[in-house]
């Protein structure tokens, strides 16, 4: 059976990297493609398993970025199988009597237009497979923290979406994927760099959720994205959960 293609946006590090290495690993053995602004984290998974490697280094708020992302994987790959949409910013974080609008313009083109752009020259190819979408979205989507006015709503907008192209585009499969609070660098530059912006009693949660042990490895959460690209079935379809909910029991 021919290897599923996959493309993975924010693949240089973190969670992204984590889902690139589980797809491109035995059993699976995908061919994918990884999109990231940073190159040197691309490369080293390209060296990692040659020959099951592209990688296109570019930011994601850029149209063009996202197109030719896929067209990468139509041209050395032949189709697409699958996305997962990983790509996101936490930045900025403030109230919104501070808002700085450029750069919640930014944040929205990267968290969310993003994916607009990226599925509207995919379409033609996920249909053709009947593909599969995972959304990484974010429990702040329903959950509202102080100064996370940005990065929340972008994450509704992405669950949002998730549901519009399950009634728009049955061919094809879309899911929304809380990852839960995961040991990655969000959570340094949350603790580290964002707690005068934040109310201090969510500051301190994050803090105590490293020091208790709290964090999830991204492995965890990435396997059931990985096994939702691969084989995500229409009850799911449209919607969005946590990644340890009940409903997606059958991809752990």
């Amino acid at each position: 059976m021919p290897a599923p293609v996959i493309l993975v946006t924010g693949a240089s590090r973190g969670l992204g990297a984590c889902m690139a290495r589980q797809l491109l690993s035995a059993p699976i053995s995908a061919k994918v493609v990884l999109v990231a602004r940073g190159e040197a984290g691309l490369k080293q998974i390209s060296d990692e398993f040659p020959g099951q490697v592209e990688y296109l280094a570019g930011d994601l708020a850029s149209d063009e970025v996202n197109e030719s992302a896929v067209k990468l994987a139509i041209e050395k790959f032949g189709k697409l199988d699958g996305i997962i949409f990983n790509a996101a910013v936490l930045d900025p974080i403030a109230k919104v009597g501070k808002a700085d609008m450029a750069a919640w313009r930014k944040l929205y083109d990267i968290n969310f237009f993003s994916l607009v752009a990226t599925m509207k020259i995919a379409l033609p190819y996920l249909k053709k497979t009947k593909g599969k979408v995972v959304f990484i979205s974010s429990g702040a989507a329903h959950h509202y923290f102080y100064g996370w006015g940005a990065y929340g709503s972008s994450k509704a907008a992405t669950d949002h979406l998730a549901a519009t192209l399950a009634a728009e585009e049955p061919d094809i499969s879309s899911v929304s994927l809380d990852p839960g609070v995961m040991d990655t660098e969000m959570q340094v530059a949350l603790r580290e760099k964002h707690g005068s912006e934040m109310a201090a009693q969510e500051h301190d949660r994050f803090l105590k959720l490293k020091s208790e042990g709290g964090l999830s490895p991204p492995e965890v959460p990435g396997n059931v994205a990985v096994n939702l690209v691969l084989k995500a079935r229409p009850e799911v379809n449209g919607k969005a959960y946590r990644f340890d909910s009940p409903e997606f029991a059958a991809y752990v």
